[in-house]
């Protein structure tokens, strides 16, 4: 039963963020204008927020059951930043980024709940939920780019 409901949460989160994306890109032909680009990036920060919440729970799971198929590829330190700058940079192109974390937020957080199951499936996903939220970052920073944005998200690490 808890490997159903970890399935229909996963299913639902992911649903809803590709489903938003999807709805403001959609059948374009031309250059995007700058409120789809706002749309597109709106839909990169819900799901960046989805995969924060299932990276939260996978570290919690690896903390408290001593797990360590649970740790994700990315640190929950290290996307906690990522987030904080997410949040400047999409603010400062005129992304509602309240409306996006409160859309987010319930589904994400019963997401990440469902990841702290054994299970190799939920143990696969917390592997996934770093490249995620690595390939969604860079999606977004190129989205806020593409609005004149100047906040980066991904910092130099050289």
């Amino acid at each position: 039963m808890q490997k159903v409901r970890a399935r229909i949460v996963i299913c639902i989160l992911i649903y809803s963020v590709c489903n938003g994306s999807v709805l403001a890109a959609g059948g374009q032909t031309t250059n995007p204008t700058p409120a789809d680009l706002r749309a597109q990036a709106f839909g990169h920060l819900k799901f960046l927020y989805g995969m924060y919440f299932a990276i939260r729970g996978c570290t919690e799971a690896y903390q408290e059951q001593s797990e360590p198929n649970f740790k994700p590829t990315v640190s929950l330190s290290e996307a906690q930043n990522v987030l904080r700058a997410a949040d400047s940079s999409s603010r400062a192109v005129g992304v509602d980024v309240d409306r996006a974390w409160f859309e987010m937020s319930s589904i994400g957080q019963a997401a990440g709940e469902a990841l702290k199951y054994k299970s190799d499936e939920n143990f696969s996903k917390c592997k996934q939920s770093g490249m995620f939220f690595r390939t969604i970052t860079s999606k977004l920073q190129m989205t806020i780019k593409s609005l004149n944005g100047s906040i980066p998200l991904i910092e130099k690490d050289y």
